[in-house]
């Protein structure tokens, strides 16, 4: 099969690879359509900006067919379509006996550390897949990992109907939380996105006001003037602003990565203003969650997906991303 392989130093070549075969535990799963991800383009930076293992398949985005099943699998049906959860939670380490998944100690993430699914099959633990009905499009469903990833967030956030959200960032990320508050009734959603081309994708899947950084500056004062109940850097280096945009008792969710960055951080401003600061980045027990979201159609994410390409065109579309002129983009392999 061919398949797009992480080689290294930027380097990303599509190369011919055996088909796996499941181990026990594991079903083999015929890719639908796979999400290229804000950190696939971090693992590829120079220097890079997210670690993974030269030689490895990237894509986690996944929605596909389980076609084979390993020894010992009972969760799942050949036949079945799944979404599957990259990160397997071993289920037995401090964090995740105490219910705390998303820190597991033990994660070996698909498309990260282990092959992933940009390609025509992949292995992964059969109980790291989750049904989703035949109704959602596969370009839709391939956002179903982000969006488990945004709604483990939001909850953490706990916005509530009426109150405020500043998102920064207005790429996939960003416009998914911008969506999410939405349908959870938030009064105002502003997105602070510099690119003229992102900016009309956040307004159609939620966002009350998208502004550029300059304008937001200007404009604070008159849409939030006391400032936001909940802010999200879905940058990875815009935690000082977000600490400046949040109101009194307001939650921050930092979400974005940038391992590279270093921002100085005005931390009197969290105690006086009684700031809560969540970190968060991957699902806890929020698939299900996500995947209901989709099914019932409670997201209009259909502006989210820019471009669906074929494998082939696996460079073209990370090129779309980096330039800005795509928010998400989706393989089908």
């Amino acid at each position: 099969m061919r398949a797009a392989v992480f080689e290294g130093e930027g380097r990303l070549s599509l190369l011919d690879r055996p088909q796996p075969e499941p181990a026990p535990g594991d079903v083999l799963v015929e890719v639908e359509a796979c999400g290229i991800c804000g950190s696939d383009l971090a693992v590829l930076d120079v220097p890079p900006r997210h670690p993974a293992t030269p030689g490895v398949i990237l894509g986690h985005e996944m929605v596909g067919r389980v076609v084979r099943l390993g020894s010992g699998v009972a969760s799942v049906d050949a036949g079945a379509r799944v979404i599957v959860d990259p990160d397997p939670k071993c289920g037995a380490c401090p964090s995740c006996k105490a219910g705390r998944p998303a820190t597991c100690e033990r994660i070996v993430a698909l498309g990260v550390y282990r092959d992933g699914a940009l390609a025509k099959h992949v292995t992964a633990p059969a109980a790291s897949c989750h049904p989703i009905s035949e109704a959602v499009p596969a370009h839709l469903a391939a956002l179903a990992e982000p969006l488990a990833c945004v709604v483990n967030g939001t909850n953490k956030a706990a916005l509530r109907p009426g109150e405020s959200a500043v998102v920064f960032g207005g790429g996939a990320i960003g416009c998914l939380f911008a969506a999410v508050f939405a349908a959870a009734g938030a009064s105002a959603v502003v997105v602070v996105e510099p690119n003229p081309v992102r900016a009309p994708v956040a307004a159609a899947v939620g966002a009350t006001h998208v502004l550029t950084p300059e304008l937001w500056a200007a404009r604070r004062a008159e849409l939030l003037p006391g400032g936001a109940d909940v802010v999200v850097d879905a940058v990875g280096s815009v935690l000082p602003q977000a600490i400046d945009a949040a109101a009194m008792s307001a939650r921050v969710v930092v979400f974005g990565m940038n391992v590279n960055a270093r921002p100085a951080v005005h931390q009197v401003e969290i105690t006086e203003k009684g700031l809560t600061i969540f970190g968060s980045y991957i699902t806890a027990f929020t698939f299900p969650q996500a995947i209901r979201l989709l099914e019932t159609g409670s997201l209009n994410l259909a502006p989210l997906v820019s471009a669906v390409l074929p494998l082939e065109r696996v460079e073209e579309g990370l090129a779309m991303l980096k330039s800005g002129a795509a928010t998400k983009v989706v393989v089908t392999p």
